[in-house]
């Protein structure tokens, strides 16, 4: 099964599974900073090893890890954090709901609705891909994580793990153009809260934006978010 390890900015990687179930990359971050090592985001359980040995190329074990933070509650992205030690899990309380009985325990810091979290990381949420889902933003880097509100589902990588993105960037802008355009669309998927998140996303200064699924985009990433806000 193919994985990727790759720096995004200081103390900061990216590991991508690609699972064959689903056709797609699924992502996570291992952030180092303040002699914490913070985990965003964990991939499905069964891929749990991969993402092991990954941290033990970095030196890092598993019992290592002092912080998770969920940018949402979906399997893929909290499947792993059961098999951790001794953590500080936050995921945001109206994602409770969708965490099973046995991960609970690991998840019990509440994230804000906008406010500052683990590391001055900022949070905000955003609620259109789950009721829970938001966005983390670290401004020395100019690092936003935004989970699946803006994702790369199901696409190989063009390039490097982190790139410019040229043909992801125009995919996504066409899928968002399609999607505006389809009034049963609109409404089946809260078109309108999607819009509202990126106006969030857009308030920062970013130069990373890590996804869920797939590339992690470089540079020129609020230009991106612009001409996605033009569907409006």
């Amino acid at each position: 099964m193919k994985t990727c390890l790759e720096a995004v900015a200081k103390n900061l990687y990216a590991f991508l599974v690609w699972d064959e179930s689903w056709n797609s990359y699924n992502d996570c971050y291992l952030l180092l900073e303040n002699n914490n090592v913070i985990l965003i985001d964990s991939g499905k359980k069964e891929h749990s090893h991969l993402l092991f040995s990954a941290l033990k190329k970095k030196g890092i074990s598993k019992n290592d890890i002092t912080h998770f933070i969920a940018t949402h509650g979906h399997k893929d992205h909290i499947g792993s954090v059961q098999f951790f030690g001794n953590i500080e899990g936050y995921i945001h309380n109206q994602d409770l709901e969708l965490i099973p009985g046995n991960v609970r325990n690991k998840l019990n810091m509440k994230l804000p609705d906008n406010g500052p979290t683990v590391s001055n990381l900022e949070c905000v949420l955003l609620g259109h891909h789950t009721k829970g889902s938001v966005l983390l933003y670290q401004r020395v880097s100019k690092v936003l994580f935004c989970g699946d509100h803006i994702c790369f589902f199901g696409e190989q990588l063009s390039g490097n793990v982190v790139d410019t993105g040229v043909g992801e960037r125009e995919k996504y802008k066409q899928f968002v153009s399609e999607w505006s355009q389809n009034e049963e669309m609109r409404e089946q998927h809260n078109f309108s809260l999607f819009i509202e998140g990126l106006k969030k996303i857009s308030k920062y200064d970013v130069e990373y934006l890590c996804t869920g699924h797939g590339v992690v985009l470089k540079g020129k990433v609020n230009e991106f978010i612009s001409d996605l806000l033009e569907f409006e």
